[in-house]
C-alpha cells in the first residue's frame, strides 16, 4: 500500500514531527511511503532513507501556489497512491481543492484548535471539509468544533511520542533527586504561545525561589521582546532563552515542573512529553488538558491568560516535593496512551478500513 503525506516542509513544529514519526513507522511496517512538500526543502525531524520526499516547488521550479496545485494533482494522478494524508488547515485545504474530482481517499488532519476564529480558514473548512474522506483531530474538544455530518467522518487521535521516552522510563532515569530546579517551557516564541504572561508569573514569584530557573525553549519573532521583558524584570539570569533543541526528552529530565502558557492549541507535543517523563504540568485550559489532566491531581489547568492563577499554581509545586512527585508519577502511569505502537495501529486501522471501503 502506498501512503503520501503532505506538509508544507518538516520544520521544527509539533505537526512535523507527528508526520516523521508516522511515516517512519508506516514505513518499518512494509508499506510505500513518501513525503510530499508544499514549500522548500527543510527537515527538523529525520525521516528514514527509504522514504521518498519530494518537493513542490522543485518539481515545478516555482513558489507559485496556483502551480504546485497543479503539480500536486498531476502527481497523485501519476503516482495513484492508496490514501493521501494532508496536515494543517492550510495544507489539507489546498489538497483537497487540488484533487477535487480524482478518486483518491483523502485523510484531513486539523492540527489547532478550530475553535479559535479566523474567518479565512474557517470558510475554507466549510467549503472544502465535506469534500474529505476523513478528518482526523487531536481531542474531543476540537471534534466538537465541526458540524455532526462532518463528525461522523471524524475520529479522535492523540500524538505519538517518540519511543526514547519510554526507553527513558525503563531505564529508571526519571527520579525527581537527579532533576534541576527548574520551571521548564518548550513552544515557538509566537504571540500564540503568550510567554510573557509565563515569564511575568515567575517573577511574581522569583524572590520566594532565588534557586529556581525558567528556561523556554524554542525561537520565533517574540524572542527580541520577550527577552527585554526579562531583562526589565531584572531576571536575566533566572529566565533563560537558549534556542531550540533537538533533545526536547533530555531537557525535560533535568527539570522539574513543566508551564505552557498558550491561549490556542492543538496538542502540545511538548506537553505530552513532558507527561510521560513524569512533570507535573501547569497549563491554560488548551485543546487537549482535559484529555490529559485532572486539575489538581496530575496538574494544574489554569484560565487563559490569568497570570495570577499561574503565579499560584507554579508556587503550589515549587514548594512541595511531594506533591510534584505524587503529579509526575500519575503522569508516567498513564504515558502508554502516547506510545507510537498504540497511535500508529489507529492510524493504520482508519487508512485500511477506507482503502477497503473504498472511499
Amino acid at each position: 500500500m502506498k501512503i503520501s503525506f503532505v506538509t508544507a516542509n518538516l520544520g521544527a513544529g509539533g505537526a512535523e514531527r507527528v508526520i516523521s514519526l508516522l511515516a517512519n513507522e508506516f514505513d518499518k511496517h512494509g508499506y510505500d511511503v513518501e513525503i510530499l512538500f508544499l514549500k522548500e526543502r527543510i527537515v527538523f525531524y529525520p525521516v528514514h532513507q527509504s522514504i521518498k520526499v519530494v518537493v513542490a516547488e522543485e518539481e515545478c521550479h516555482s513558489q507559485s501556489m496556483w502551480k504546485k496545485m497543479l503539480w500536486l494533482r498531476k502527481h497523485v494522478s501519476k503516482t495513484k497512491p492508496d490514501v493521501v494524508i494532508p496536515f494543517r488547515v492550510s495544507v489539507y485545504t489546498t489538497t483537497l481543492l487540488s484533487l477535487l474530482g480524482l478518486s483518491v481517499p483523502v485523510i484531513s488532519s486539523e492540527r489547532i484548535d478550530p475553535h479559535v476564529p479566523d474567518p479565512l480558514w474557517d470558510i475554507l473548512r466549510r467549503l472544502l471539509l465535506p469534500f474529505t474522506t476523513h478528518l482526523v483531530v487531536q481531542t474531543s474538544y476540537i471534534k466538537s468544533y465541526y458540524p455532526m455530518f462532518i463528525q461522523k467522518k471524524t475520529s479522535v487521535i492523540l500524538n505519538p511520542v517518540d519511543e526514547k521516552v519510554f526507553k527513558t522510563i525503563d531505564n529508571g532515569l526519571l527520579k525527581m533527586d537527579n532533576r534541576q530546579n527548574r520551571i521548564i517551557s518548550v513552544a515557538r516564541l509566537a504571540p500564540q504561545k503568550n510567554q510573557e504572561m509565563m515569564i511575568r508569573a515567575f517573577a511574581e514569584l522569583a524572590s520566594d525561589y532565588p534557586d529556581w530557573q525558567l528556561v523556554i525553549y524554542g525561537e520565533g519573532p517574540r524572542r527580541q521582546s520577550l527577552q527585554l521583558t526579562i531583562d526589565n524584570l531584572q531576571l536575566t539570569d533566572r529566565v533563560l532563552l537558549p534556542g531550540k533543541t533537538e533533545q526536547v526528552i533530555d531537557e525535560l529530565q533535568k527539570s522539574k515542573v513543566f508551564c505552557f502558557s498558550s491561549d490556542y492549541e492543538g496538542l502540545s507535543n511538548a506537553m505530552i512529553e513532558a507527561f510521560c517523563v513524569g512533570l507535573p504540568i501547569v497549563t491554560t485550559c488548551v485543546s487537549g488538558t482535559e484529555d490529559m489532566l485532572v486539575n489538581g491531581e496530575n496538574g494544574y489547568i489554569i484560565p487563559i491568560n490569568d497570570q495570577v492563577a499561574m503565579a499560584q499554581s507554579l508556587s503550589a509545586l515549587l514548594k512541595d516535593e511531594q506533591l510534584r512527585s505524587e503529579m509526575g508519577e500519575r503522569n508516567r502511569n498513564k504515558a502508554k496512551m502516547f506510545s507510537i505502537e498504540g497511535i500508529y495501529s489507529q492510524w493504520e486501522s482508519l487508512i485500511n478500513s477506507i482503502v477497503k471501503n473504498g472511499n
